[in-house]
């Protein structure tokens, strides 16, 4: 008969607790949620403990698990043989009871952020590509158990929150930016009140992700890279300056020459684009061909002196970003395109 699973669950509220030693029987498959299941039933009716689904989906019975934020339910006793296992609340947040913590602060975070934002005439039912669709959805598996925020060094150490929104919303920001048809510019924001550049990439979030989303990878550092595009970088500034406003009607002319075109739904006619051959120049979309090739004006550079070469046909495949490596569509034409906007009004103005 296997030897009895000894638990220290920490008891108490937020002024004060301890650790409880309670013995549970061994049974083969039993998880972390379960022994505490089991200390509720027959020992401490009292104890509080979140918890919903017990398929690792609902999120709700996070705690800390030897120190590791984990989730009860997808946790096996089994993994720590004959180690006594400590079972804590998360650190981060403040306690209610026992294993029980106030998450509440994130979902106020979660209302600042502006939600999903497309063009107003962008017909409906919505029509996307699939890689466009499949880019968006990792960030959707969150089932917010708020471990990446437990494990944040940033929201871990420091008692004020305000300086970062934490991984989860990264995440969040991340789906909703990296939408195709989304319209919003959230850059000022990330740079702002939700502080991208607060993150150190440790890449600690990414580790304890029971939905396994590359957090840092796949969100955090491609919104970094927006971020300071929009802000610091001044090619952009001069990408900025060179682009004009998009053409009212289709066919028309730009001031530069470039005909004027219905945006297609993946690249729009005067998106900057960067090749991924010849050293990664600077390109402008002229044209979106019938067999989805891109006529392109390359951008060449003489000290202060540039000129755009073209036209000439490239694949889509032959170009990247300068966000990182998910975002495929091109150096964000909604970024650029607030700028230019302003640009004009500015010298209206004067």
């Amino acid at each position: 008969m296997s030897a009895p699973i000894v638990l220290q669950i920490f008891r108490g509220e937020s002024d004060a607790g301890q650790e409880q030693r309670f013995e549970v029987p061994a049974v083969e498959g039993m998880v972390v949620l379960d022994a505490v299941h089991y200390v509720q039933a027959n020992f401490a009716n009292d104890l509080a403990c979140r918890w919903n689904c017990k398929a690792a989906k609902c999120g709700s019975c996070s705690a800390e698990i030897n120190g590791r934020p984990r989730l009860m339910c997808k946790t096996r006793v089994d993994e720590f043989a004959d180690q006594e296992i400590h079972v804590g609340p998360m650190r981060t947040f403040p306690l209610i009871k026992d294993l029980v913590t106030d998450v509440s602060w994130n979902y106020e975070v979660n209302k600042q952020i502006p939600g999903f934002t497309p063009a107003p005439n962008e017909p409906v039912p919505y029509r996307m590509l699939p890689e466009d669709t499949e880019r968006v959805y990792e960030y959707r598996k969150c089932i917010e158990c708020f471990l990446c925020q437990d494990v944040c060094h940033v929201l871990r150490n420091h008692d004020d929150k305000s300086a970062y929104y934490g991984p989860r919303y990264m995440v969040r920001i991340a789906a909703l930016e990296m939408h195709p048809l989304d319209t919003r510019k959230r850059t000022g924001l990330l740079h702002g009140k939700a502080g991208v550049g607060m993150c150190n990439i440790t890449k600690c979030c990414q580790e304890v992700c029971p939905e396994h989303i590359k957090i840092t990878d796949n969100a955090i550092i491609p919104l970094k890279e927006r971020m300071a595009t929009d802000v610091y970088d001044p090619v952009a500034r001069i990408a900025r300056k060179l682009r004009p406003g998009r053409a009212s009607q289709p066919g028309s002319e730009s001031p530069d020459g470039l005909a004027g075109a219905t945006p297609p739904q993946r690249f729009a006619v005067k998106d900057v684009v960067r090749l991924k051959t010849r050293g990664r120049r600077f390109a402008r979309v002229g044209r979106v061909l019938p067999d989805g090739k891109l006529e392109v004006w390359i951008l060449h550079m003489n000290g202060k002196v540039q000129h755009w070469d073209g036209p000439k046909i490239v694949r889509t495949s032959e170009v990247t970003n300068n966000y990182g490596p998910l975002d495929e569509v091109g150096i964000g034409s909604k970024l650029v395109e607030q700028y230019i906007t302003e640009d004009h009004a500015a010298e209206q103005q004067h």
